[in-house]
């Protein structure tokens, strides 16, 4: 049994290891290699890797001061995350700028992401609001 049990966990680990992979920029797909050069040319990359998983593969680009964007299989991204400065509106929905804009005029938005049809958003004092296209703001955290 515990030969089984160490055979089944070896496997894991190399699957896990073939799994994610540093790799450069030319190696993300092109949609996601025009996002980066249009919104952050000026910031530095430090590293990037993609992930292989059933539904096929996500890539994690990590800038110098901490800053990150996961992008899916197709080259759009599903995450945005800054460290030092806010998201370019140009990224975000209308219908989320308007929201921020109307009720919280001085704050920034740090983070983005993705959930399903809708989006979850950081702002710069740390409210969380998940947004949904059709009803509009649908939680404040």
């Amino acid at each position: 049994m515990k030969k089984v049990f160490m055979t089944c966990l070896a496997a894991v680990f190399t699957f896990l290891s073939v799994s994610a992979a540093e790799i450069t920029l030319k190696q993300l797909p092109q949609q996601a290699q025009q996002f980066i050069h249009e919104y952050f040319a000026k910031d530095q990359i430090r590293k990037i890797h993609s992930h292989m998983h059933r539904h096929g593969a996500s890539y994690n680009v990590l800038f110098t001061d901490g800053s990150k964007i996961n992008f899916d299989a197709s080259g759009q991204w599903t995450k945005i995350k800054l460290r030092n400065d806010s998201i370019p509106v140009e990224i975000i929905p209308e219908y989320i700028t308007t929201y921020i804009w109307d009720n919280y005029p001085n704050e920034a938005i740090m983070c983005i992401e993705t959930e399903g049809a809708g989006h979850e958003v950081e702002l710069s004092s740390g409210t969380e609001l998940t947004f949904n296209p059709k009803k509009g703001i649908v939680k404040i955290d």
